[in-house]
C-alpha cells in the first residue's frame, strides 16, 4: 500500500504533478485553483493507459487542502479507494507488469 512518505512534499507540486498506480489504479495529483485558492486534486482512473489517453467517465477526482496536512490524507484515500475495489482495479493491470 501507499505510504505519506512517498509522495512528495509542497514544492514538489508547485511545480508539477505526480502519477503513480496500484495494482491497475492509477492516479494523478496535481496542484489546482477553485475559488482563487490552491488545491491537490486527485484523480484516480483504471490502468492501463495514462490519464490523457483514458476516457473522462472513468476518471473519479476529490479535492484536497494544498497543504502538507494533506499528504497523509491523499495516501489514506487512495489506499482506501484501492482496497474497495481491488478486484476492479486489478483487472485494469497493464499487460506488462
Amino acid at each position: 500500500m501507499l505510504k505519506s512518505t512517498d509522495l512528495f512534499h509542497i514544492p514538489f507540486y508547485k511545480k508539477t504533478s505526480y502519477t503513480g498506480s496500484i495494482n491497475g489504479m492509477r492516479y494523478s495529483i496535481q496542484k489546482a485553483e477553485e475559488n482563487d485558492e490552491n488545491i491537490f486534486k486527485v484523480w484516480i482512473f483504471p490502468g492501463p493507459f495514462c490519464f490523457d489517453k483514458t476516457a473522462d467517465e472513468l476518471k473519479e477526482s476529490k479535492n484536497f487542502a494544498f497543504t502538507e496536512e494533506s499528504i497523509p490524507l491523499i495516501a489514506d484515500w487512495l489506499n482506501e479507494q484501492y482496497e474497495n475495489r481491488a478486484n476492479y482495479w486489478n483487472q485494469h493491470k497493464s499487460p506488462l507488469s
